[in-house]
C-alpha cells in the first residue's frame, strides 16, 4: 500500500511542478499566475512533508509551502473567481506573518511535548487557521456564481474548487483524528484525490478559454462570436438600454433570461463574448453608475438623497451601491456629488 502511495506522491509532485512552469512560462508573473503557481507550490510541500522518509534538513525546508497551503488556496480561489483581484502588497505581509506563527507554534509544540493543555491549545490554533482559510477559500468560489458569466469558471467552481476544499477539510479533520499517523488506507485515498485533482487541472489548463483567468486589465475578454443570436443582443439591448430594466430591484440574470424567453446559458455567452462582462453585477452596474453620475451632478436632483437614488437604480441598500460607485469612479456617491458641486 505505501509502495502506491508513494508512486501517487511523486507522479503528482512531477505533474504540480510542470503546472508551474506551464504558468510561469506562459503568463509570467501576472496577477492570476502567482497565485496559481504559489498554491502548487505549497501542496508540493505539503506532500513532500507528509513523506516519511524526508531527510530531516529537506523536512524543514518544505515546511513553510505546506504551512501556506491553507492560505494560497484562498488566494488562489479569490484570483480565479474575484475579477477585481490584485495582488496588494498586504497579500505578503499577511503571508510572512502567518507562517512566521506557525512556526513558532511549530517549535513551540515540540517544547512543551504531546500532553497537557498548552499542546491542544497549539493545535487548535494550527488547525483553526487551516479550516479559517478553506473556508474563505470556498466562500470566494459561492459568491456571486449566479452572477459568473464564464462557463468555463461556472463548471471549475464546483468540480476543482469544491472538491479540493472537501479534501482539504478531511486531511484537517484526519490530522485532528489520527495526531501520530494516519491509516496507510486513508493516506493511499488521500494521494489518490490529489493526484486525480492535479491531472484534471493540468488537462484543463490546455483548454480554458480566454478570459477564465482575469488576463488583461479592459473588460473585453473574448471577442465577438457570430454564433451568438444578433437579435437576442438586439433585444436585450432594447429591455436594458430603452426600458431601463436594469432598475429592477435584485435582478439576476436568470430573471433577465426569464422576461427575455431565453436559454440562461445563451444569455450568459451573449453578455460574455459580445459585451465583453464577465460578471453580470458589472454589466447592471454599468448601467446604474452610470445614470447615478448623471443624477448626482443634476441641479434638478440636488435633494434627492444618496439612498434614495440608490433605491431608485434597483440596489436594495447603500452600502453596495457606495462599493460598486467607488470601484467605478474612485469615490463615493457623497464625494462625487459635493466635487460636482464644488
Amino acid at each position: 500500500m505505501q509502495l502506491f502511495t508513494d508512486i501517487l506522491r511523486f507522479a503528482t509532485i512531477s505533474q504540480l511542478l510542470l503546472l508551474s512552469i506551464i504558468f510561469f512560462k506562459k503568463d509570467g508573473f501576472r496577477q492570476y499566475a502567482i497565485p496559481a503557481g504559489l498554491f502548487c507550490f505549497s501542496v508540493t510541500g505539503y506532500l513532500f512533508v507528509d513523506w516519511g522518509q524526508l531527510p530531516a534538513v529537506l523536512h524543514l525546508l518544505f515546511l513553510a509551502p505546506a504551512f501556506a497551503l491553507p492560505y494560497c488556496f484562498w488566494l488562489f480561489s479569490k484570483s480565479v473567481f474575484d475579477d477585481n483581484f490584485r495582488l496588494a502588497p498586504w497579500v505578503w505581509w499577511v503571508l510572512v506573518g502567518l507562517l512566521a506563527l506557525l512556526f513558532v507554534n511549530y517549535y513551540f509544540r515540540r517544547f512543551v511535548g504531546p500532553e497537557g493543555i498548552w499542546f491542544k491549545l497549539s493545535e487548535m490554533l494550527h488547525h483553526g487557521q487551516s479550516m479559517l482559510f478553506i473556508i474563505l477559500g470556498i466562500a470566494e468560489a459561492v459568491r456571486n456564481r449566479e452572477a459568473d458569466l464564464l462557463q468555463s469558471r461556472l463548471q471549475f467552481r464546483t468540480i476543482f474548487i469544491f472538491l479540493t476544499a472537501l479534501l482539504m477539510v478531511a486531511t484537517v479533520l484526519s490530522e485532528l483524528a489520527f495526531p501520530a499517523d494516519a491509516p496507510a488506507e486513508l493516506s493511499f485515498i488521500q494521494k489518490l484525490v490529489i493526484a486525480g485533482l492535479t491531472f484534471y487541472f493540468a488537462a484543463n489548463r490546455l483548454e480554458f478559454k480566454s478570459g477564465f483567468f482575469n488576463e488583461v486589465e479592459s473588460p473585453q475578454m473574448e471577442p465577438p462570436k457570430p454564433e451568438i443570436d444578433s437579435r437576442l443582443i438586439n433585444q436585450l439591448l432594447q429591455l436594458i438600454e430603452g426600458e431601463k430594466f436594469y432598475r429592477t430591484e435584485g435582478l439576476t440574470i436568470r430573471q433577465l433570461a426569464e422576461t427575455l424567453r431565453v436559454k440562461e446559458y445563451k444569455l450568459r455567452q451573449a453578455i460574455n463574448r459580445h459585451l465583453g462582462f464577465r460578471n453580470f453585477n458589472d454589466f447592471l452596474n454599468s448601467y446604474r453608475i452610470g445614470e447615478a453620475c448623471a443624477l448626482l451632478t443634476d441641479p434638478a436632483k440636488s435633494e434627492v438623497t444618496v439612498l434614495e437614488i440608490a433605491y431608485q437604480l434597483g440596489f436594495n441598500s447603500l452600502a453596495p451601491f457606495n462599493k460598486a460607485f467607488r470601484a467605478s469612479t474612485g469615490m463615493t456617491p457623497t464625494e462625487y456629488r459635493q466635487q460636482h458641486r464644488e
